[in-house]
């Protein structure tokens, strides 16, 4: 699920949370301007593009998105 964040740590506004305990697993990155995460905020989605680090703080995981999909 997609939740919107305004943490210092976080690299975007938006993060990649658990369905089941609500706790973030990586924030989601786009270089797409196309790409408006915020559509996304509270729907079920699988993504799909490279995991990595953030650049400025070193354990904060990121997913550069390359595709993402709704769940019914």
């Amino acid at each position: 699920m997609v939740r919107g964040t305004f943490s210092i740590q976080a690299p975007t506004r938006y993060e990649l949370i658990s369905p089941d305990n609500h706790k973030a697993i990586n924030y989601l990155y786009t270089k797409s301007p196309d790409l408006d995460l915020s559509r996304y905020k509270g729907l079920r989605i699988v993504v799909t593009g490279e995991e990595g680090l953030d650049e400025r703080w070193k354990n904060t995981p990121v997913i550069t998105i390359q595709r993402i999909q709704v769940l019914e």
